[in-house]
């Protein structure tokens, strides 16, 4: 079986989400002005329900077979990986197709009162043939992640998009002059044969790795599928749970959004327009480097089970340490960038929608936002789920309160300035209960003093870079990419020059053969 170090595993995770999310872009471009802003807010108020019920059916799955196929598989009882992940799929199928009919029988309720915007009646209507088929493929995810191999999931993702993207360009012309409900409900029709997709692609893998994997194993360590399915529900249930109450939480937030836009004085259409670019055009460029922390969280998992449950407690601190440090650097260097170049960003991507102040304004969520993250992924490894709960449910309660009271008096502001605040608090309660479960000391210097010194380096010459590239085009594209790759650049030279990953840390990330005996990461 193939198994890889938990940072190769993520670094190819992130590759994959990299071209995911370079697609994802080109087709929230072409959909934003296909739709405009009203119509990119309407399909956004279709992503929290999206949310609660897709997280609430597959992460606590997903975690539970991949903490129990790393556990398994670090104790070399082979008999048990393929049992476990049947089991896990035909439970939550059976989940998925009681929630589908579920929202089937309640759809009016939905969309006409919780939603209140009839217009999404049929983008839900058609999310629900999805949900079952993206329930069953999160048991394949949490397989193929417990044994520590990305591959098939990250071309699935890659599949997944290519098939949506394809969908709506090619049905497109058919629906804009229906009306925006229509133009929104392609956008589903896209999203659900995507996740077909996605589930053929694995389920096919599986299949055709499934007997040269189990081949001529023994029965050692075999677990009853009565056990088996009770370490699952006892997984998966407070991850679930979690899930739940974090995605009902994000609805309300979300959904109270433009409701206190319009308290604040705007029009209801403006309200949407303007949720439209916040929710549908800034945020997903401000999470789009995080690809590598949401990475880094989905690998952490098995691979500080499978450290902990072995007892490895010097592995489980380092893979804990050096992931901390990367999401560290990775937020300070594209908080630098997006507090530069806002408008130029905005405007090339989004052209006469006017979200560079939301960009600049977002940016200063960057650290926080990707480091909790990764912290998420460090506690369901620890098995700490019911704290990250309560972390979770502190810091959406300050952006409820912060979207209830401060968005009607200062809009857009208000809400960003909550983010910046909750998240900030949820990842100093996530950091201190790390540091209590496993022993592990706050590296000021090399997470926040080295990364911070690069990113005050990089606001102290955006300008001069920026301004070093006019001088061979006049091409406002041209110039963002390569200052921004130059940006980067720059980056990781003060990297190499500081110290923060030194040769000897990177031939071990990579689990390279000389180091393999010393510290098996």
């Amino acid at each position: 079986m193939v198994k890889r170090s938990f940072v190769s595993g993520a670094l190819i995770l992130a590759a994959a989400g990299f071209v995911v999310r370079i697609l994802g872009f080109i087709y929230r471009i072409y959909l934003s002005n296909l739709i405009g802003a009203e119509g990119m807010g309407l399909f956004q108020l279709i992503s929290p329900v999206y949310s609660l019920v897709i997280l609430t059916l597959t992460s606590g799955v997903s975690i539970a077979v991949s903490r129990m196929v790393a556990g398994e598989f670090a104790k070399g009882h082979y008999v048990n990986l393929r049992r476990i992940t049947s089991c896990a799929a035909v439970m939550v199928l059976t989940a998925g197709i009681i929630v589908s009919l579920f929202i089937l029988l309640e759809i009016d309720f939905i969309t006409g009162v919780i939603l209140k915007d009839k217009r999404t009646y049929y983008s839900m209507l058609l999310l629900i043939p999805g949900v079952p088929v993206i329930a069953a493929a999160s048991a394949l995810k949490g397989y193929f992640y417990g044994i520590q191999n990305v591959t098939p999931t990250a071309f699935s993702q890659i599949t997944e998009q290519i098939v949506r993207i394809g969908i709506v360009m090619l049905l497109a012309r058919y629906s804009v002059g229906l009306g925006l409900e229509y133009a929104c409900a392609l956008a589903t029709v896209g999203m659900a044969l995507g996740e077909i997709s996605n589930l053929s692609v694995l389920f096919f893998i599986y299949k055709f790795k499934k007997g040269k994997m189990f081949s001529g194993i023994t029965k050692r360590g075999f677990m009853r599928k009565r056990e088996i399915v009770k370490n699952i529900l006892k997984i998966s249930v407070p991850v679930s749970s979690n899930r739940f109450i974090m995605s009902v939480m994000a609805a309300v937030e979300f959904i109270l959004i433009p409701r206190m836009l319009e308290a604040g004085g705007l029009d209801y259409q403006e309200s949407i327009e303007l949720y439209g670019r916040l929710t549908g055009m800034a945020a997903p460029l401000i999470f789009f480097p995080s690809l590598v922390t949401s990475s880094l969280a989905t690998t952490l998992v098995p691979a500080i089970s499978e450290a902990m449950s072995l007892k490895n407690y010097r592995s489980a601190n380092y893979r804990i340490s050096k992931s901390m440090q990367i999401t560290f650097i990775l937020g300070f260097v594209f908080s630098a960038i997006f507090m530069s170049y806002p408008d130029e960003i905005g405007n090339i991507l989004y052209k006469n929608q006017n979200v560079g102040w939301i960009i600049h304004l977002y940016s200063f969520t960057c650290v926080f936002i990707y480091l909790q993250q990764t912290m998420l992924g460090i506690l369901n490894g620890l098995g700490k789920q019911g704290i990250s709960l309560r972390n979770s449910m502190i810091g959406y309660l300050i952006r409820i309160g912060f979207v209830y009271f401060c968005v009607p008096v200062f809009g857009i502001k208000g809400y960003i300035w909550g983010v910046i605040i909750s998240s900030a608090c949820v990842c100093i309660l996530d950091l201190i209960t790390i540091m209590k479960v496993i022993g592990m000391y706050l590296d000021v210097r090399n997470w926040i003093v080295k990364p911070g010194f690069i990113g005050v380096a990089l606001l102290i010459c955006s300008k001069y870079v920026y301004s070093f590239f006019t001088i061979f085009s006049s091409n406002p594209k041209i110039i963002i990419v390569l200052t921004i790759g130059a940006n980067l650049f720059i980056a990781a030279l003060i990297a190499a020059a500081t110290g923060l990953l030194p040769r000897e840390d990177i031939i071990r990330l990579f689990n390279f053969r000389k180091y393999q005996n010393k510290l098996k990461i």
